[in-house]
């Protein structure tokens, strides 16, 4: 009754019998709430559909920018609640802004909103204040700026997916517009596995890369093709005792159908390690050449080091991964694995798995048990961090008991040449792109120096002029190994 009774005090007069009267409609104004302006139940938890969307503007606090507060009320109204709402945020909401990082195309601040994040209930409130990532373009087209956001909010669901997008602040000083996003506390996936490789196990690892490939799978499965995928646009984040994984940045990201009405490109845009062949050789960009990247991210992700890591990243490389050149997996990795490996970074796009497939087998490994009953697993783990009673395949545990007495170190000596952001880069003759014998084993702590016989898997048809090539690069990493340096 004092339920009831509170709610009236809501409602306009003439809804007031349907309250009384409605269990449903109860229920919905109890757990969504009311809207204040219509008087009616919301239509998500604290938000009206009807109401809310543009209300930033009608209280006369916009970005200055026609298009962008456009762009703004277009997220609103598909927004379904509260907790997912796309703010304009003032400025004045943020202290402490500090540079954390720089990309080839952004520089990444991090700072506290003093407001905080929506939050999931039934009233319009707010977290205490969080720390929260400033994402800032390097370049002034504000065009580019509005794609990037229109991809985020069509390749996301209710934030489940890809880092959460907060809404956009203008910094006052500069008049630059950045984007307000989620704060990755176990940074980059490059950094995690830095940090974390020596005492991470195949189980943990496994839902890595499960977490990855369902997002991409997701963004996939909306047409868009990433472009730029690596482990540094790859982020960790540390829920209440449970670590998760996202994909980030979809500035290069592109709907496929634009891409196939594009033609070839001599000059590639992206961090080459990553990169499929065929994009080096200026190929259009497909769905299999994230894979192939994401082949790239399951070899670092079994060796904790990122790929051709000492080694310049020059046309000498482009060569030999054209020529079937591939980073090296770790010892003790199960061959169900390195199989998955081979098929992902085939030289032949058509022979690489759909992201759908991948998804499937890894997850069978980490789950080891019926589809149906998988797919519920990690919903439920992704939901709600349920993590009990999780099977791994036998093949993982077996490798995890071996490998505690011959774990080496995550580090590795990077080569002054070896750029892991991303950058426009064009190759000149290079040939085909061709399969050589197979993901190979490390057998050493120099694991990716080049050995042609064994790994760039020259073949009688390759011309002098590539064989001339390897070999300069060959003098080139043997000349050059005393200026490596630690990463650190």
């Amino acid at each position: 009754m004092f339920i009831i009774t509170n709610l009236l005090n809501f409602v306009k007069t003439k809804d007031k019998l349907k309250v009384i009267f409605s269990r449903d409609l109860r229920d919905d104004m109890v757990n969504c709430g009311v809207c204040s302006d219509c008087k009616e139940a919301n239509t998500g938890y604290a938000w009206c559909n009807k109401c809310d969307p543009g209300r930033f503007k009608k209280e006369g606090i916009t970005s200055g920018n026609d298009e962008l507060d456009k762009l703004i009320c277009e997220r609103q109204q598909q927004t379904l609640h509260f907790y997912d709402n796309f703010e304009w945020i003032t400025y004045d909401k943020f202290s402490e802004v500090e540079t954390i990082g720089e990309g080839g195309f952004s520089i990444i601040y991090s700072a506290k909103w003093l407001e905080g994040a929506p939050i999931y209930d039934n009233k319009k409130s707010h977290t205490e204040p969080i720390k929260v990532a400033l994402k800032k373009l390097k370049t002034s087209d504000i065009a580019a700026f509005t794609n990037e956001i229109k991809i985020h909010g069509e390749c996301n669901y209710t934030n489940f997916h890809i880092t959460q997008l907060y809404g956009i602040t203008k910094n006052l000083n500069t008049g630059e517009f950045t984007m307000v996003l989620e704060y990755a506390t176990n940074g980059s996936l490059r950094d995690y596995l830095k940090n974390k490789s020596k005492c991470l196990k195949w189980g943990e690892k496994l839902e890595i890369l499960i977490n990855i490939i369902y997002d991409l799978e997701f963004i996939h499965d909306r047409n868009y093709i990433h472009k730029d995928l690596h482990s540094g646009n790859i982020l960790q984040f540390f829920y209440n005792g449970w670590i998760d994984t996202k994909i980030t940045d979809l500035g290069c990201a592109q709907q496929l159908h634009d891409i196939l009405n594009s033609s070839n490109s001599i000059s590639v845009c992206g961090v080459f390690p990553y990169m499929a062949p065929e994009i080096l050789n200026g190929k259009q960009y497909t769905f299999a050449s994230d894979i192939y990247s994401f082949g790239i991210i399951i070899v670092e992700v079994s060796t904790g080091k990122p790929p051709y890591g000492n080694i310049p990243h020059d046309e000498y490389l482009a060569i030999a991964i054209c020529n079937g050149r591939r980073p090296k997996i770790a010892k003790g990795t199960p061959k169900c694995y390195i199989d998955l490996v081979d098929r992902c970074l085939d030289a032949d796009p058509e022979e690489r798995p759909s992201s759908k497939e991948i998804l499937h087998k890894i997850r069978n490994w980490r789950f080891h048990d019926s589809d149906q009953a998988c797919y519920k697993k990690l919903f439920l783990k992704k939901m709600y961090h349920n993590n009990k009673d999780i099977k791994l395949a036998k093949e993982f545990i077996d490798e995890d008991c071996m490998i505690n007495s011959q774990e080496s170190s995550a580090k590795t000596m990077l080569h002054p040449g070896a750029i892991y952001t991303s950058q426009v880069m064009s190759f000149n003759s290079l040939c085909e792109p061709k399969n050589s014998v197979g993901i190979q084993v490390e057998d050493s702590e120099d694991s990716d120096s080049y050995e042609p016989k064994r790994s760039v898997g020259i073949q009688s048809e390759v011309s002098d002029l590539q064989l001339i090539d390897l070999n300069v690069l060959e003098a080139k990493v043997n000349d050059s190994k005393n200026e490596h340096f630690l990463l650190t």
